[in-house]
């Protein structure tokens, strides 16, 4: 019985672990960015049912998410043109200062994902009045197997990528040789195991 345990955790150690989580369960970046510019504007439909929105370059996928949450609203939506004369009671525009994605090392296996997504809006009703302007600044912190990062950026939005912490000394080094180690032990008790049960 000690034998057999021994061979289960040898196995652990050599690595034949799965993860639990895979890609699909987890929230992409862009995700990340669309819930928390989600958070910053979402009493904006409070104020209006008509809006003429000057959305900036940048995080498009951001700006197709919020239409689609106030289209869903049966928000009125008007895209800003200088050149032309709108209804809209209102008028939005924001503006990003911070798009970033940080990663750091929680274990072996799985890094802490921090994604902060700061903006300024400026909201103004049809006289020209301002009703709000505001600097908004929302962070999330989740915990996430390293081996999914690559599916969950994005080649095509830098900002959505971030910097991958660098192995430490014992897992770049020491690690590959104790599983080697542990891998050739577990051969030896498996096969040691198998004759013992056929001797008896």
């Amino acid at each position: 019985m000690k034998s057999h345990l021994i061979f289960i955790g040898l196995i652990y150690w050599a690595g034949f672990t799965i993860s639990p989580i895979s890609a699909q369960e987890v929230s992409t970046n862009q995700e990340l960015y669309q819930n928390l510019g989600h958070a910053c504007l979402e009493s904006i439909p409070s104020f209006t049912d008509s809006l003429m929105i000057d959305p900036p370059d940048g995080l498009p996928y951001l700006t197709s998410h919020l239409i689609q949450q106030w289209q869903d609203q049966d928000m009125v939506l008007f895209s800003y043109d200088s050149t032309r004369t709108y209804q809209a009671n209102f008028y939005l525009s924001w503006d990003m200062t911070d798009a970033s994605i940080s990663y750091t090392r929680e274990s072996r296996k799985n890094f802490t994902r921090t994604a902060n997504l700061s903006m300024v809006y400026t909201l103004i009703d049809q006289n020209g009045e301002f009703i709000a302007h505001e600097n908004c600044q929302k962070s999330r912190s989740d915990t996430i197997p390293k081996s999914i990062v690559s599916h969950i950026e994005s080649e095509l939005f830098p900002e959505t990528q971030g910097e991958i912490p660098p192995d430490r000394w014992v897992r770049r080094h020491l690690e590959p040789v104790i599983i080697a180690t542990a891998t050739a032990l577990a051969a030896f008790l498996f096969f040691n195991l198998r004759n013992s049960s056929s001797g008896s």
